[in-house]
């Protein structure tokens, strides 16, 4: 009986709100297509194999460098995925992460009470305004992580959840992927925001309940330290955050592009808070404050940190829009409580076999068009012919395919974001590649003869007879790529529309 009340309780506001989520899903059901991808899984099947590596094994321009896998745990279990189910099953689950993660996003933004279908459409901002973090990648992991722990906050601050299970879950985090120290940086604004606020009102069950918080966190923060790289896994974000190389030339880490969709939804979230503020009606703690104002300094700063600033701000986001929701009913003018009311006498409840007639008919938009978008946009993206077109249309599979029968060990100068799929395919064999996502690993000196040969500047010819690689691969819409057909030193070994190899004519001529 409880069922089928919930079941007549579907109405059109349940049927949005529903659909919202399975259209995230299905938006984020990406191609397994992400550069970085492959030597995730590469790194995961090195763990398996022979244990945590502490130096560079896959390029020939830094080996032996050290190299912190910082996200040792999450590339071991996407190898186990991959091994269990295949690329289709990871793109699936990282794909239910993404929808996790906007499930925490409309709970927090339901917080300050805002109506749950403004919530929904919100949630759609905010998770299209982080999408440029979607795909099989460890980040969206980080992100998710992220969400669950403001949540378990909020619950914490309501008396509804312990604190002590905050130790452990930095613990795992951290293992997991070294953005755990945005993890961190929540807790302690939380306690800061907090306890200034139970100091003001002399609440001290709250000041107790806020001191076992920190010793907990405290406690996750030295638990983090007790990991295959120690203290390096705990200090590695921060030479990516303040690294003016990494900022001014990966465009994740880069600020948001205010021209594309992504960046217009930032904006509209924005302009939500601002015109929500300019009302007077927006009551929020201070730790909602702080929240909102670090995550927004690092999202403006970093186009990787806009998923966290949407979390982090969405109880703020929240009020702001049911303040503006508020003023707009006001400006609205009213219907007349007279006539409404002379209705309401002679008007006659609907009969519970129409609300189970309009429930039937909710759940069949519902089901037709959840089926429309899953099988429109995710399904297919989970066929294993299609995510091998994909990977097909975006990486030199005819290529790696040509230097895999030369037979041989291969030093391949490769464009940046096809190092991860060599890796994938030819360090097996004991070929090595130039450069891939790991800037950390080759230093700003190597990464900088990198772009002096993709961006064709003066003098790359110079960096290309100092690294003397056996093979050459680049996009085939590449500039250098009409240079090297004319250069005597390289032959081309395969083309095809997607990448071009070249390989030295003669070992030592380039």
């Amino acid at each position: 009986m409880m069922a089928f009340r919930r079941w007549q309780d579907l109405d059109s506001g349940a049927v949005l709100r529903i659909l919202v989520f399975v259209a995230i899903f299905s938006l984020a059901a990406l191609p397994p297509v992400d550069p970085d991808l492959f030597w995730h899984l590469t790194n995961g099947q090195v763990i398996l194999q022979s244990g945590w590596p502490h130096t560079d094994l896959y390029s020939f321009s830094a080996p032996g460098h050290a190299w912190v896998m910082h996200e040792w745990l999450a590339d071991l279990a996407m190898a186990l995925i991959v091994r269990a189910g295949g690329l289709p099953l990871l793109v699936a689950l990282f794909a239910g992460l993404v929808t996790i993660t906007a499930a925490c996003l409309y709970w927090l933004l339901r917080r300050g009470g805002l109506h749950p279908t403004l919530a929904a459409i919100l949630t759609m901002a905010g998770a299209l305004a982080g999408s440029t973090a979607w795909g099989a990648r460890p980040q969206v992991l980080n992100v998710t992580c992220f969400a669950v722990l403001a949540c378990g906050l909020w619950l914490h601050r309501e008396g509804k959840v312990p604190a002590w299970w905050v130790a452990p879950y930095l613990w795992v985090w951290a293992n997991l992927h070294s953005g755990f120290l945005s993890g961190v940086i929540l807790v302690g604004l939380f306690l800061a925001g907090e306890g200034v606020e139970a100091w003001r009102n002399h609440d001290a069950r709250a000041l107790r309940r806020l001191r076992g918080l920190a010793l907990y966190g405290l406690g996750g923060l030295a638990l983090a330290f007790v990991n295959p790289y120690g203290w390096d896994t705990v200090l590695f974000p921060l030479g990516t955050l303040f690294s003016p190389l990494i900022q001014n030339n990966i465009q994740e880490w880069a600020s948001p592009d205010f021209h594309s969709l992504a960046g217009h939804l930032l904006e509209g979230i924005l302009f939500v808070v601002l015109a929500g503020l300019g009302t007077g009606r927006v009551k929020a703690r201070l730790a909602d404050w702080l929240w909102t104002l670090a995550f927004l300094y690092l999202a403006l700063s970093s186009q990787r940190h806009v998923p966290l600033f949407v979390l982090a701000a969405a109880p703020l986001i929240g009020r702001s829009a049911q303040a503006l929701l508020a003023v707009g009913a006001e400006i609205v003018p009213r219907v007349s409580k007279a006539p409404a009311q002379r209705v309401a006498l002679i008007a006659t409840p609907i009969a519970p076999a129409r609300s189970r007639a309009m429930a039937l008919v909710n759940g069949a938009i519902l089901v037709g068009v959840a089926a429309g978008m899953l099988g429109y946009r995710a399904l297919p993206n989970l066929r294993p012919s299609q995510e091998a077109a994909s990977i097909a249309a975006a990486y030199p599979v005819v290529g790696a395919d040509a230097l895999l029968r030369e037979g041989r060990a291969l030093r391949v100068l490769n464009y940046y974001d096809y190092g991860g799929y060599l890796i994938y395919r030819l360090w097996p064999s004991g070929s090595h590649v130039f450069i891939d996502g790991r800037v950390e690993v080759y230093g700003p000196g190597v990464f900088s003869d990198y772009l002096a040969v993709s961006y064709a500047s003066p003098g790359w010819h110079d960096v290309v007879q100092r690294y003397a690689p056996d093979a050459i691969v680049l996009p085939t819409w590449h500039p250098l790529v009409g240079a090297l057909s004319k250069d005597p030193n390289w032959r081309t070994l395969s083309a095809d529309r997607v990448a071009t190899v070249f390989v030295a004519n003669v070992a030592g001529s380039q």
